[in-house]
C-alpha cells in the first residue's frame, strides 16, 4: 500500500473506531443490547484487529488500555505484553518528553486530531519510524481516552536520511575537489548553484545567482569570450567546456573550468546542467613548472657546464647545443672519453677502473681528467654520468654533465705552493727565533752540564774514600744520568725546531706543550727580569696538532710579551700563561703580559703580514702564528687588558676521540 493511501485509510479507520467506541461507551447499564450496535461493535473489533495500521488506546496516565494485534506485532510484541504498560516504554529515552507533551496536548483539545512523526523502539531494539495521528475522546463517564493511529514510515525516513547523507557526501566531495554544480535555463536565465559554487564565486548563499552578477565577477579580459561560448551553446543546444578567470573582491585572481551538458525540458527548451571547478592551484603548479623548465633552460644555456650522452659502446652521441664555448673540446661526437683524454696513458689504473664501472652500467661521479680546449690549451674536466635504459631494461648508454675545473685545479696547485712557501717561511722564522734564543738555549744546556761535572767530581771523591762510599757514588752517577738526559732533551728539542720537516699531527697534552716552550725561554725571562705564572688546568683533554709548530707559536707570543714589558718600571714584569677546557669541544690557551698594550688602531692590523710596532721587526711573526693556528682549525686573537698590557687567546679543537 502506498504511504498516502495508508495514511488516508488509517485516518478513516480511526474516525470509524471513534464512532464505534462512542456508541459502545454510551450504552446504558442493564439495557438490552441493540442488534445493530452489537454488529457495529463486531465490525469495530474486526477493523481494530486486522487493519494494517497500528492502533493504541491510552489513558490520561499514559497506560496502554488496548492495542491491535497488527500494531503489537509491528513492535515485536503480543497485545497482552503491551496492555497495562506505559506507552513510553516503546519510545527512546530522549523522545519521551516529546511524547508526554503530545499526549498532554491531545488531552487539552478533546475531539481535535494531532499528527507528528517519531521513532519507536521494537522489542529487539531496532528502530521503527511512525507517523502518528492522535485524538482524545470522552467516555460515557466523562473520562478521556486517547486513540492513536500509527503509520509505518520507516522506509520513507530511511530514504530521506539516505538522500540527506548523499547530499552531505556530495557537498563534502564538492568542497574537497573544489568543484561546484549548477543549472541554467537558457530561455528564462534562471540559475541554480550548489554551496561550493557559491564559495568559488565568493557570493552570499542567500542571494539568487544572476547572469549580470556572474559577468561582473568574471575577469574583464575573459568576459567577452565567456559570453560568446555560452551564447553559442544556448543557440545551438550543445555542450560546452571552457576555462576563464574570476576577479575576486580582494583583487586576487581565480582560475575556473566550467563544463556543461545541454538538455531539453518537456517544452523543448534548452537547459544546462554542469560543474565549475576551481583550478587555481593547478594553474599555479603549471606556471611554476613552466618557470622551472625555463629556469633550467636558462641555466643550461648560460652555464659553463655542458651535457652529453653516449651510446651502448660508450661513444659520444650528443653534446648540448650551447656547448660551443672555447673550453669545450671540439669533435667529441663518435669518440670515447679515453680517446679524448691525453692522460689516459699516464694514469692507466684510473681509466681501467672507469671503464670497468661503465661496463658494469653503474653511475659514476666526479671523474677528473685532463683534456684540451678548442685552441689546444690544456684544461681539466670533471664529469659525472648515469646509465639509462629502455622500457625493457636494455642498456642504451650514459647521460651526464662535464665541468671545466681548470681554475679550481690551478687554485689548488697555487694553494699547495703557498703552503710550501708558508712552511718555508715558518722554518726561517723558527731558525731566526733560535738565533735570538741562543743565550737562553746555552744556559739551558750549561746548567745540566755543570751539574754533570759537579756530580762527577763528587763521585770520584766518594770512590777515593777508604773504604769507598759506593752508595753516595751511585747516587751521584744517577744524578749525572738525569742531567745528561735533561741536556739531551734540550738539544733534541732545538734540533726539532731547526729541522725542516713536514707537519706531524698527533694527540698532544696542551699543558705539556706549554711547559716545554717555557723551558726554552727561561734565560730570556731571567735576563729581562720577567717572571712567569703558569695556571694550567690539570687533566685536560688532548688536542690534535703538530708539537713543533704549536711551540713555535707559544715561543713567539712569550718573546713578544717579554719585549712589550721592557719599558715597564712601575710594576712587576709578569707573564701569565693559562690553559683551560672551554666546555665546547675546545682548549683555550692565553698568554697575558702587563706591558705597553695594543692600541685600537693597531689591533685590527696586528696579524697582517709586514705590519709591526717594533723598530727592527719584519711584521711576519704574528701572521705566521695565526696561519699555523688556523691550519690546526683553531683561532688566534688579541685584546688589550684593562689594567695594561695585552692578552693573546688561542682556541684549539679537541682531538676527536676526546671530543664529547
Amino acid at each position: 500500500m502506498k504511504p498516502g493511501r495508508a495514511a488516508t485509510f488509517g485516518k478513516s479507520a480511526a474516525q470509524f473506531l471513534v464512532g464505534c467506541v462512542r456508541q459502545t461507551v454510551t450504552v446504558k447499564p442493564h439495557a438490552e443490547p441493540d442488534r445493530g450496535l452489537l454488529e457495529a461493535v463486531k465490525q469495530w473489533q474486526q477493523v481494530f484487529e486486522h487493519n494494517p495500521v497500528m492502533y493504541f488506546m491510552v489513558d490520561p496516565a499514559g497506560t496502554v488500555i488496548n492495542v491491535n494485534t497488527f500494531g503489537a506485532a509491528q513492535l515485536g510484541y503480543t497485545a497482552a505484553e503491551l496492555i497495562g504498560r506505559s506507552v513510553l516504554d516503546v519510545f527512546f529515552e530522549e523522545d519521551r518528553d516529546f511524547v508526554r507533551a503530545c499526549v498532554a496536548l491531545c488531552l487539552e483539545t478533546v475531539d481535535q486530531s494531532h499528527t507528528w512523526e517519531i521513532r519507536k523502539v521494537r522489542k529487539d531494539g531496532s528502530v521503527l519510524w511512525v507517523r502518528e495521528n492522535a485524538k482524545t475522546m470522552l467516555r460515557a463517564d466523562g473520562g478521556p481516552i486517547v486513540l492513536v493511529a500509527c503509520e509505518n514510515i520507516t522506509e520513507r525516513k530511511e530514504a530521506e536520511n539516505a538522500l540527506r547523507q548523499s547530499e552531505a557526501y556530495l557537498a563534502q566531495a564538492q568542497e574537497l575537489s573544489h568543484t561546484g554544480s549548477f543549472g541554467w535555463r537558457a530561455a528564462t536565465g534562471e540559475i541554480t548553484w550548489s554551496k561550493e559554487t557559491y564559495r568559488i564565486f565568493q557570493c552570499d548563499e542567500g542571494t539568487k545567482p544572476q547572469i549580470p552578477v556572474m559577468l561582473q565577477r568574471i575577469h574583464p579580459e575573459d568576459r567577452l569570450a565567456v559570453q560568446r561560448t555560452t551564447g553559442r551553446a544556448a543557440r545551438e543546444g550543445r555542450d560546452y567546456d571552457h576555462e576563464y578567470r574570476l576577479l575576486m573582491a580582494d583583487g586576487s585572481i581565480k582560475y575556473v573550468r566550467a563544463v556543461a551538458r545541454a538538455m531539453r525540458d518537456s517544452g523543448g527548451r534548452v537547459e544546462f546542467v554542469g560543474s565549475v571547478t576551481d583550478i587555481t592551484a593547478t594553474k599555479e603548479a603549471e606556471r611554476r613548472l613552466r618557470d622551472s623548465e625555463q629556469r633550467f633552460r636558462d641555466y643550461a644555456e648560460t652555464a659553463s657546464d655542458w651535457f652529453w650522452e653516449t651510446g651502448p659502446d660508450h661513444r659520444v652521441t650528443l653534446v648540448s647545443q650551447h656547448s660551443d664555448t672555447i673550453t669545450v673540446p671540439a669533435g667529441l661526437i663518435g669518440l670515447t672519453r679515453w680517446d679524448i683524454a691525453p692522460d689516459a696513458d699516464l694514469e692507466p689504473e684510473k681509466w681501467r677502473q672507469h671503464r670497468a664501472a661503465l661496463d658494469a652500467h653503474i653511475p659514476f661521479r666526479d671523474l677528473v681528467y685532463r683534456s684540451k680546449d678548442r685552441n689546444g690549451t690544456p684544461i681539466y674536466v670533471r664529469t659525472s654520468g648515469k646509465p639509462f635504459f629502455d622500457a625493457d631494461g636494455n642498456f642504451l648508454g650514459y647521460r651526464g654533465v662535464c665541468t671545466d675545473v681548470t681554475a679550481a685545479i690551478r687554485a689548488d696547485q697555487a694553494e699547495d705552493a703557498l703552503r710550501k712557501a708558508q712552511a718555508e717561511l715558518a722554518h726561517v722564522t723558527r731558525v731566526t727565533t733560535l738565533g735570538e734564543l741562543t743565550a737562553s738555549i746555552a744556559h739551558e744546556i750549561n746548567q745540566p752540564l755543570a751539574a754533570v761535572i759537579a756530580n762527577a767530581d763528587a763521585c770520584l771523591a766518594w770512590l777515593q774514600r777508604s773504604p769507598p762510599d759506593l752508595k753516595a757514588a751511585r747516587r751521584s752517577v744517577e744524578w749525572i744520568i738525569e742531567d745528561g738526559k735533561r741536556a739531551s732533551d734540550v738539544i733534541r728539542h732545538v734540533r726539532a725546531l731547526a729541522k725542516r720537516t713536514e707537519i706531524e699531527m698527533a694527540p698532544l697534552d696542551a699543558s705539556l706543550v706549554i711547559r716545554e716552550a717555557v723551558a726554552l725561554v727561561q734565560r730570556e725571562m731571567a735576563s729581562h727580569a720577567v717572571s712567569v705564572r703558569l695556571e694550567l688546568s690539570p687533566a685536560l683533554p688532548k688536542i690534535y696538532g703538530d708539537r713543533i709548530q704549536l711551540q713555535q707559536v707559544l715561543i713567539n707570543l712569550i718573546m713578544n710579551g717579554i719585549e712589550a714589558m721592557d719599558g715597564v718600571h712601575d710594576r712587576p714584569r709578569e707573564l701569565t700563561i693559562r690553559s683551560a677546557d672551554d666546555g665546547e669541544s675546545a682548549i683555550l690557551v692565553s698568554v697575558a703580559d702587563c706591558g705597553v698594550g695594543i692600541s685600537e688602531q693597531a689591533i685590527d692590523r696586528l696579524f697582517t703580514p709586514f705590519f709591526t710596532t717594533k723598530s727592527a721587526g719584519m711584521g711576519m711573526g704574528l701572521s705566521i702564528c695565526r696561519s699555523i693556528i688556523e691550519t690546526h682549525r683553531g683561532r688566534l686573537s688579541a685584546a688589550p687588558n684593562q689594567s695594561g698590557g695585552a692578552t693573546f687567546h688561542i682556541t684549539l679543537p679537541l682531538h676527536r676521540e676526546e671530543a664529547p
